[in-house]
């Protein structure tokens, strides 16, 4: 029998995270033995690796802004509707020569509604096939709240187009429900993956006294302030006796990357990614950064000391709602926007550090048991075709 064939499409627009969490569950299902197809139409991350997967690129777009008002081409030009409707063309067409078992659309619909453009057509041409693949949606524990609208839009396009709903969370931690009350509407099509986690080989069961201070940003596209409010705090002379690294993520802009390079020095790194950032977690003395699903989960794992400063944009309430859980198990010390200061950041660091650390018991397998979910449910409709 032939491995069964996935196709897993993946577009991010700002932030990186929705892609990290698509690599593991790849790399987990090319491990347990599936063809997979990656279509993937964001900016390269080279930095991420889809393993054994083949790798299909549309046209590279993204957020116009941290607002998400619009999409652009990577070098800034606006992305037009004959664009559009191209992109839309290539989809299909790479559909129609795979012939997936299954297809997995990462976010969408319940978020992405800017690829409306090439997805619904997707979902009209999945329904229009003799034997049409399985529909999976990918999505993550905390979902931002939306419209009873937009709530509804998606409520019905998955009980309209989609077979299962894959949640890379768990329900004894943060239920789907808890940030998406109409979810159940669609109880019957949910899954619980647990959590998408990387390998860690060995955590810290005790903080180094003489790790460093590591901030971070993700990606980059966001939290120029929290480098700079790091920076301001490092050079009024905090924690002089430590190595300091910032990582600016590999999309900030050139001009501030420049600018948070030209203060480096013998006690301060920066760089724009840390391939070993697991391990730098790991022996850090604290860890700043924001609270998106895969530095949370990275932070989990290591155990080190956290302050988390949750992005909050344009009434994004993803990152604080996860935040605030996990500061009421006293794992991290959580800092606001609003409140973001060199001043502030430094008592946040020390109340982080001067405190045992906190524990959550969540299911971490999310990788394997999402690969063995989705070839589980390929197999299944081979099967009925078979079987019909």
């Amino acid at each position: 029998m032939h491995p069964p064939r996935i196709i897993f499409y993946v577009q991010y627009l700002l932030g990186i995270g929705h892609v990290r969490r698509a690599t593991l569950i790849v790399q987990a299902l090319c491990r347990q033995g599936a063809k997979v197809d990656v279509i993937f139409g964001g900016m390269p991350v080279p930095s991420m690796s889809f393993g054994a997967a083949t790798v299909h690129h549309l046209t590279a777009v993204k957020s116009a802004d941290a607002a998400f008002n619009g999409l652009v081409k990577a070098d800034g030009s606006v992305f037009s509707n004959a664009d559009k409707t191209q992109r839309s063309r290539e989809l299909l067409n790479l559909c129609q020569q795979l012939q997936a078992d299954l297809i997995v659309t990462e976010t969408y619909p319940f978020g992405r509604r800017q690829m409306r453009f090439e997805l619904l057509p997707l979902l009209q041409w999945v329904k229009s096939q003799p034997q049409p693949p399985l529909l999976v949606a990918s999505v993550r524990d905390i979902l931002q709240r939306r419209s009873e609208k937009r709530e509804q839009e998606c409520i019905a396009l998955v009980q309209q187009h989609y077979q299962q709903v894959l949640v890379h969370g768990d329900p004894n931690f943060y239920p789907l429900q808890q940030s998406f009350p109409p979810a159940a509407a669609i109880n019957d099509k949910i899954n619980y993956s647990g959590y998408v986690c990387p390998e860690l080989h060995q955590a810290n069961e005790q903080r180094p006294e003489n790790g460093k201070i590591v901030v971070s940003i993700g990606g980059g596209s966001v939290g120029r302030e929290i480098l700079a409010a790091a920076l301001t705090l490092y050079q009024s002379g905090f924690a002089s006796d430590r190595q300091w690294l910032l990582i600016t993520g590999p999309n900030m802009s050139p001009a501030d990357k420049a600018y948070f390079h030209s203060h480096s020095d013998q006690r301060l790194s920066v760089v724009e990614l840390a391939d070993n950032f697991l391990q730098q977690l790991s022996s850090a003395y604290v860890s700043v950064s924001m609270a998106g699903y895969n530095t949370v989960m990275d932070l989990l794992l290591t155990k080190v000391a956290a302050v988390v400063i949750p992005f909050e944009g344009e009434g994004e309430t993803e990152q604080l709602a996860r935040s605030e859980v996990l500061a009421e198990e006293g794992v991290f010390e959580v800092l606001r926007n609003g409140q973001l200061s060199s001043d502030n950041l430094r008592l946040a660091i020390n109340s982080a550090t001067s405190q045992p650390a906190g524990a959550v018991s969540i299911d971490s397998d999310g990788a394997d048991n999402s690969a063995r979910l989705l070839i589980d449910w390929a197999l299944q409709r081979r099967n009925s075709i078979t079987n019909v």
